[in-house]
């Protein structure tokens, strides 16, 4: 049998993209994994969420604001030794006209420290919570006796994630 050996530079052109492509993938992975290429985002149907400590997360929910419609983190508020808030943002899909179409709300934290702990949002359609101030809310009264009570669709809900950081 005969052997056939490649010249260096034909095996080097042969095989670079293949390591290229191959670097690319694992550098990326461990950036990602490590939480260096900007956090990670989570919808309202991903509700168990694994995070390194240092890392930065989204917790993402709709929202239309143009409905007077709101969500707060609730009571309790997360481990203050596991997770941190780390802001809030509101995005707009569509116009920025009244009655324009939802978007969504984004809640950033940052992963601090070792365990485990929850949070609570809740969500809270037009005069179905009570503002506290300083970015809380608990959902409104029930209505009085002998009164209609609200739809299903106008009363608060609550929407709890799990958050374990390692």
């Amino acid at each position: 049998m005969m052997r056939t050996q490649l010249p260096d530079t034909a095996l080097r052109r042969a095989l670079t993209p293949a390591l290229t492509a191959l670097t690319t993938v694992t550098v990326l992975s461990v950036l990602t994994g490590c939480g260096l290429i900007g956090p990670s985002t989570y919808d309202t149907d991903e509700t168990a969420i694994e995070a390194d400590s240092g890392e930065e997360f989204t917790l993402s929910v709709p929202s239309n604001a143009s409905l007077g419609e709101r969500w707060y983190v609730a009571e309790p508020k997360p481990a203050a030794r596991v997770v941190r808030a780390a802001g809030e943002d509101q995005e707009n899909s569509g116009s920025e006209a009244d009655g324009a179409g939802g978007g969504s709300q984004l809640f950033r934290f940052k992963a601090v420290g070792r365990g485990s702990t929850t949070i609570r949002l809740i969500h809270c359609p037009v005069h179905a919570c009570i503002d506290q101030g300083d970015d809380s809310a608990t959902a409104s009264p029930p209505p009085p006796a002998g009164s209609t009570a609200a739809p299903a669709s106008s009363r608060p809900t609550y929407h709890t994630y799990t958050v374990t950081v390692k």
